[in-house]
């Protein structure tokens, strides 16, 4: 599968005969340190390093180029092209063969609507004047039939906690024109603040058990091949809205796109969702829900059994309905909701207090994104900000420049690339201001930070 078993693990590419030593070049995307020169408030220079990513051609034998490749394609392209066809027979093979008590629910979120007046003038049209309406897209799946629905809401929030309240009314719809229906399957990409999450795995071991379902499970398509027909249910209702607006109507709100959408006849169901409703849904999570170890490599959650999930690296329906044991399934448990951690997993994280200045990383997961962290760029350490994280275990994080022993300031321009796991050497208090324009680490970190890479 992976190309880990005894089988596999040693085969290498089959190339033709070729000189080891002759020399040739290829492109390589490069992280580089460059030093830089700008007028101090005194008048004089100061230096200050950015970080580039630069496209470099790299000169070298065709033994080294054929041994990058190779690790690459095990580590990397293999795995993610094995995914992307596992997943996609997987599904296919699923909706084939879906029972009367099955349904399947393709979710997505379709770019907001930016709501439109018929006729604008100039300010109204270049400026911020227009609002926005979120939709949630839904392509549902019976053994008889067919069916899409599309929710709207004025609220911007793409979290588990909306998810989860436009999914509501779709499944109390599918119920109604399906009593028998009791086994619940989900696809969807997999972004990390949406679906691929501790908190939507908490909703989906709580929210489908409250309306009557036995079993659920939750799939997710490779990173970068998530497109599906949800994505067309978007494109008609925003095409049937802008008609509505081409022939002289003003949609200048999500209540008005929703009422006038609901005048037209469409095969699309649609429902409307308030931000109220989505904060009652929220009003049942809890906050100290732990990270699920492994999240980038889940590709299919199942659950029987309220509070409880099954997780493993690709989907397999080999038993449905009843769960098999492919792929290794591991096992998380949120706690009874009686106790007073109520859903959080049982292992509780370390916190600064309890740990050295520096928090270390087992494992690159969303719960990361908005947290301090430090960095190694050529050996040597800043701090700075994660912004995103992806399947591969690398970080995007915004880092800070060095001014001097332990004292760091924000570049004009910023300086956002990847690091890999390797690279982040831990999670870090927010660094304190010392002027107006420069920030230092706590002593602690600092002191640290030097006797290992200083």
């Amino acid at each position: 599968m992976y190309r880990e078993c005894s089988n596999c693990r040693k085969k290498a590419l089959q190339m033709q005969p070729f000189e080891e030593g002759g020399q040739t070049w290829w492109h390589h995307w490069q992280h580089k340190a460059e030093e830089r020169e700008k007028k101090s408030k005194d008048g004089g220079t100061e230096k200050f390093t950015v970080h580039l990513t630069t496209k470099e051609k790299v000169y070298g034998t065709l033994q080294v180029l054929i041994e990058d490749f190779s690790e690459l394609l095990k580590a990397k392209i293999g795995r993610h092209i094995y995914n992307i066809k596992h997943q996609y027979a997987t599904l296919t093979k699923l909706k084939k063969n879906l029972t009367e008590e099955e349904v399947l629910l393709h979710v997505d979120f379709a770019e907001n609507y930016l709501c439109k007046y018929a006729t604008e003038i100039q300010a109204v049209h270049f400026g911020d004047s227009h609002k926005q309406v979120s939709l949630h897209t839904v392509v549902a799946y019976t053994k008889a039939a067919q069916s899409s629905y599309c929710t709207l809401s004025s609220s911007f929030r793409h979290d588990p906690s909306a998810i989860w309240t436009h999914l509501k009314p779709v499944l109390h719809d599918l119920q109604e024109k399906n009593p028998s229906v009791r086994v619940l399957h989900m696809v969807s990409d997999g972004p990390t603040t949406q679906y691929r999450c501790k908190k939507n795995f908490f909703f989906l071991s709580t929210e489908p058990f409250k309306m009557g379902f036995k079993k659920v499970t939750w799939n997710f398509l490779e990173a970068g091949h998530g497109k599906g027909p949800a994505d067309g249910v978007g494109a008609a209702v925003k095409r049937t809205a802008d008609a509505l607006v081409a022939k002289g109507m003003d949609i200048h709100n999500g209540a008005m796109l929703f009422e006038e959408l609901s005048k037209v006849k469409s095969s699309v169901t649609l429902f409307n969702v308030t931000d109220e409703e989505i904060s009652e849904v929220e009003r049942s999570l809890i906050d100290d829900l732990q990270t699920v170890k492994g999240t980038m490599k889940i590709h299919q959650i199942h659950t029987s059994v309220s509070g409880q999930i099954m997780w493993r690296v690709l989907s397999c329906f080999c038993r449905n309905p009843d769960p098999c044991t492919c792929f290794s399934p591991q096992c998380v448990t949120f706690a009874p909701v009686s106790e007073p951690s109520m859903g959080a997993l049982h292992q509780h994280p370390p916190t600064f207090q309890e740990t050295k200045a520096i928090q270390p990383i087992p494992d690159i997961n969303e719960e990361l994104i908005g947290k301090w962290c430090v960095v190694l760029y050529d050996n040597d350490p800043y701090p700075g900000i994660i912004q995103d994280i992806d399947t591969e275990s690398c970080a995007l994080v915004k880092t800070m420049h060095s001014g001097g022993a332990n004292r760091f300031f924000w570049p004009m321009k910023d300086d956002v690339i990847w690091y890999t796991h390797e690279n982040v050497v831990g999670l870090v208090p927010e660094p304190k201001p010392v002027t107006t324009r420069h920030m230092k680490l706590m002593d602690s970190v600092w002191q640290e930070l030097c006797s290992h890479f200083k």
